[in-house]
């Protein structure tokens, strides 16, 4: 499942605001020891400036204070005398040692004047006690700004896709059809602005070639039904004039049935193209029936496939509320499929809810197999121009209806021992 749009928004500003803040509290610790540590050098080396013009002078008296130590070790005494964190170090030095509970600052150089050493020692314990606070303090407002920053990201993250969620609302909730109504294209920026009017003139177009297939279905209704009609009109004539023998009449009486097929044909195909098949047309019928009046007009209107298609049923009453003209198109042309592919018998069964046909042939390639397999499939990506121009004719009317009564398409089987499809029947 892909994120959202407003979660990837809400991550990138929070790290760019806990970067931001981590990358602040660095910035002032460094400067904060940095301070600290010039200002006590500076401070010791006045102090160390100070007791050397004293020794200079004579006056110069060891100091011990509660933070400051000054000794000075004339030339040929031993250090033993020092305090120990004094002892074996090399001249000059500089550094910070700790004490037990207690953080100094050491110092000690080399006198040339009087060929001395002078130490110094200053207890900076409560400056070190007060840089933990500060530090403590730094790490409870660099939670405090990311607490802040977590929400300042999810309230701004979302702010800013709001215009973008309703723009992809009025995009999702476009439907197609005679007359679509236009999104809005009131928004404050620009740039939804300029998507919303693109996809309008993208509706406005889509409107005119849905006027123009609607245009071309009307046409093509009447200049079928035309032919339709006089040969009908042709048929009623010849049966008026009563000349005609028994033999004649029956062909007459195929003749009037394929008629009536292929005027039931003309009419779902128009609908079909026209996106839409009249409500008032569905009634209850019982699917073994139509299994059976589809077979018969088949054997009929081609006598070398008489006695080929064999049918079975364990669900004899099974019924649907559904256009009959529909489910005869659609098992008519399965039928014509598999006995063209086939010269064994073709198996019809009704298993439950399902419909089968089988036959005995190759199999069909699989890129047919493939686009054929629609069970389950939204009704949002079926019926692409491509699937169709690699599907018969024939077997594009099965999928066609099939998705228009609601009715899932399956191959169960498509091998070199032969071809079964199944229609999974909806029953409600």
């Amino acid at each position: 499942m892909k994120s959202s749009l407003t979660i990837r928004l809400s991550r990138t500003l929070f790290f760019l605001i806990a970067t931001t803040t981590a990358t602040s509290m660095f910035i002032v610790e460094v400067f904060v020891n940095d301070v600290e540590n010039t200002i006590l050098d500076l401070e010791l080396k006045a102090d160390a400036e100070y007791f050397k013009k004293q020794i200079q002078e004579g006056s110069f008296q060891p100091i011990k204070t509660a933070q400051l130590e000054a000794i000075y070790l004339p030339k040929g005494e031993t250090e033993l005398i020092l305090p120990e964190y004094f002892q074996s170090r090399l001249l000059p030095f500089s550094e910070e040692i700790e004490i037990d509970q207690t953080t100094l600052l050491i110092h000690g150089e080399q006198l040339e004047a009087t060929n001395g050493k002078l130490f110094l020692a200053q207890d900076i314990t409560i400056m070190e006690n007060r840089e933990a606070l500060v530090q403590l303090m730094l790490v409870g407002a660099a939670g405090l700004m990311i607490l802040i920053g977590f929400f300042v990201a999810h309230t701004g993250a979302r702010y800013l896709v709001r215009p973008f969620k309703k723009l992809t609302h009025e995009v999702f909730n476009t439907a197609p059809g005679s007359t679509i109504p236009k999104i809005d294209t009131d928004y404050r920026d620009q740039e939804f602005c300029d998507i919303a009017e693109a996809f309008n003139r993208f509706l406005f177009a889509l409107e005119n070639h849905i006027e123009r297939e609607k245009s071309f279905v009307k046409l093509a209704s009447h200049e079928l039904r035309t032919p339709l009609a006089v040969m009908s009109g042709a048929l009623n004539v010849l049966e008026q004039r009563q000349s005609l023998s028994p033999a004649d009449q029956k062909t007459i009486g195929r003749i009037r049935r394929a008629m009536q097929t292929m005027r039931d044909d003309t009419e779902i195909l128009l609908e079909l193209a026209r996106s839409e098949v009249s409500e008032g047309d569905a009634r209850t019928i019982v699917l073994q029936d139509v299994i059976l009046n589809t077979i018969d007009d088949l054997e009929h209107g081609l006598p070398e496939h008489a006695g080929r298609i064999t049918v079975s049923n364990n669900s004899p009453e099974l019924r649907v509320t559904t256009h009959p003209a529909l489910v005869r198109m659609l098992l008519r042309n399965l039928l014509q499929n598999a006995l063209r592919h086939t010269h064994a018998e073709v198996e019809v069964r009704l298993i439950e809810n399902k419909i089968s046909v089988r036959d005995f042939g190759p199999g069909l390639p699989d890129k047919i197999t493939k686009d054929l397999n629609v069970i389950g499939m939204p009704s949002s990506e079926k019926s692409t121009a491509e699937e169709f121009s690699n599907t018969t004719f024939g077997l594009l009317i099965v999928r066609l209806v099939c998705e228009r009564l609601g009715w899932n398409l399956e191959i169960a089987q498509s091998s070199n021992e032969g071809t079964e499809f199944l229609i999974h029947v909806n029953v409600a």
